[in-house]
């Protein structure tokens, strides 16, 4: 049964509430807002109108939108990549922890976290459609943002998810994933265990992982439709498939968890179509 209110009603809601009591504070420090859930949930489509929705209502602050996506790593350098790790399926292509460009990353985030300053900043921007679907960057890879930033959301599918520890659970992460699981570690230690960013988490729970695979190709026939470029459905689903060793070692755990945000996460069940049947927060600090 759905519960009453859209994604994006529920997630404005839950931002307006501890947002304003984070500016509040007067701690002149950003916030940072992780949206994350699983490939065609909706975290785009709700992270751009949850991006308009926050700039308008506070005025004066300077609020910046990027996606996990946008740090791949380019065309070459993901080929070396998988050139590298030629044995590893999953790292045979872009999406994984591990085929995005971590530098840029730590570059970008430390503009956000760093001295308060006037100024831009740019943030890259990545196309999936280039290379027959198998994604790059185009001669318009960045965006300029204002600095100081005050609100930074950034949305991506495993944007929460904890490694594991090899040494004590070898059994769970041999062979592929091992090297997924130590290239997450990574991820963490910058994003959302990082303790210099203080966080909002949106978590978009599936109440099916499988739905990732309808989901999935639905975008991809949206990108073909907009660009004339992309994935087959046959490619779409061997794309896919590289991502399920990853649900299937962290997903449960992470939603289950509630804890994406250092200050407050907002759970929000989802099912296959995108309905909203259940919503959870808790409050971190």
């Amino acid at each position: 049964m759905s519960v009453t209110g859209s994604v994006y009603e529920h997630t404005c809601e839950f931002l307006d509430k501890y947002v304003d009591e984070w500016f509040s504070r007067d701690l002149d420090q950003p916030l940072v807002v992780f949206i994350s859930g699983p490939q065609g949930s909706g975290k785009s489509y709700n992270g751009q109108k949850i991006f308009t929705h926050l700039r308008d209502r506070y005025i004066g602050k300077n609020v910046a939108y990027s996606s996990i996506d946008d740090f791949y790593l380019t065309h070459e350098d993901q080929q070396a990549l998988a050139l590298q790790y030629k044995e590893n399926k999953l790292l045979q292509g872009r999406g994984l922890p591990g085929t995005h460009d971590l530098t840029l990353l730590n570059d970008c985030l430390g503009e956000v976290l760093g001295p308060r300053k006037e100024g831009t900043m740019n943030l890259p921007q990545y196309d999936k459609s280039l290379f027959s679907g198998e994604g790059g960057r185009s001669g318009k890879s960045s965006v300029s943002v204002k600095l100081p930033v005050d609100i930074f959301i950034l949305e991506g599918w495993f944007l929460g998810f904890e490694p594991h520890l090899q040494t004590v659970e070898k059994d769970l992460i041999d062979g592929d994933m091992a090297d997924v699981n130590a290239k997450l570690f990574m991820y963490s230690d910058l994003l959302w265990n990082n303790p210099e960013v203080h966080s909002l988490g949106v978590i978009l729970a599936t109440d099916d992982i499988q739905n990732v695979y309808e989901w999935r190709t639905q975008q991809e026939h949206e990108t073909i439709h907009l660009k004339g470029n992309g994935m087959s459905d046959n490619d779409v689903r061997r794309f896919v498939d590289r991502y399920m060793p990853c649900y299937e070692l962290y997903y449960e755990d992470f939603v289950r968890g509630e804890n994406l945000g250092s200050v407050a996460t907002l759970t929000i069940g989802i099912d296959k179509k995108r309905q909203v049947f259940s919503v959870k927060t808790r409050a971190i600090e």
